[in-house]
């Protein structure tokens, strides 16, 4: 782990959806994509966040750890709430090689009684020994509201960024530990973009793209990702999830560090201003209220 990442209070963790060809990004060959799962071991991150939709990135971990023939990793994985989530619970563990999945989530919500079933079914598989932690994923914060009272849910994995920190305060007052990805606002803040036309990709749709505030926040962080990366380390959630299509890229976690007060102010105050700027439920324009 670099030196300059141990001070912090959140955890890091390599984001497999980059992996899958679910992904926005290049699709990697499987050659490529366990060198970087290697690659980011060899940096010190010894979590790594799969899904049963990643598809073949669980199977790529699996072949990674493999060689590396080390048993100090762990994996959160996540499931869809569908009838057959016991089924896929166990082909996904399969895929990765394992009995139990460190932490295992709901990876989005859904209309009722599918829901409660599926949140019934993830509490039994914890009882059942094969998910050490269970929590939800994705999740708007009238639902978050209404389900921790009712399930054992100790983690909610959502996008955190200073282009999506919608419900943030709020919703760290429920208790769960927040397993926040997409640091980089879906790669919008790789420092690659300084204005909003310069978006040609599938991102363009992203529901804050036209706001005012998000282009304040491109010409803050432009050339910076640190700035933005920082940032999020810095609201202290459990675990912050990068991805990475390079090596190159896990090298960015060097320069995380503290921002300061008063750039630290400056850039959350643009990020709320955004957040009242977008009206969708999450950062995929998905609407669950």
């Amino acid at each position: 782990m670099p030196e300059s990442m141990k001070i912090l209070k959140s955890e890091t963790a390599m984001g497999l959806w980059n992996l899958s060809s679910a992904s926005f990004h290049r699709k990697l060959s499987s050659r490529e994509g366990k060198d970087l799962i290697k690659a980011a071991y060899r940096a010190g991150i010894r979590l790594f966040d799969t899904a049963f939709s990643y598809n073949e990135a669980s199977s790529l971990l699996h072949a990674a750890m493999k060689e590396l023939r080390q048993d100090d990793i762990r994996i959160i994985t996540k499931v869809m709430p569908v009838p057959t989530l016991r089924k896929k619970t166990e082909t996904e563990l399969r895929r990765l090689g394992r009995d139990y999945a460190d932490i295992l989530l709901l990876h989005w919500p859904c209309s009722e009684p599918m829901l409660s079933e599926s949140l019934e079914t993830l509490t039994k598989l914890k009882e059942e020994g094969k998910a050490r932690h269970i929590g939800i994923s994705n999740f708007p914060l009238s639902l978050l509201r209404k389900y921790t009272r009712i399930f054992p849910l100790e983690f909610h994995e959502r996008p955190l960024s200073l282009i999506w920190n919608k419900d943030w305060e709020e919703e760290r007052k429920l208790g769960l530990k927040t397993i926040a990805y997409s640091p980089l606002g879906m790669g919008l803040l790789s420092g690659k973009y300084r204005k909003t036309d310069e978006i040609e990709d599938r991102r363009a749709s992203l529901p804050m793209i036209q706001a005012h505030s998000f282009q304040r926040i491109l010409e803050e962080t432009a050339g910076k990702p640190e700035k933005a990366l920082s940032w999020v380390y810095g609201r202290e959630p459990w675990c912050v999830v990068s991805g990475f299509s390079s090596p190159e890229q896990i090298k960015l976690l060097e320069a995380v560090g503290d921002l300061g007060k008063d750039e630290d102010s400056m850039l959350t105050s643009l990020a709320d201003a955004l957040s009242k700027e977008t009206g969708a439920d999450n950062i995929f324009s998905h609407h669950w209220q």
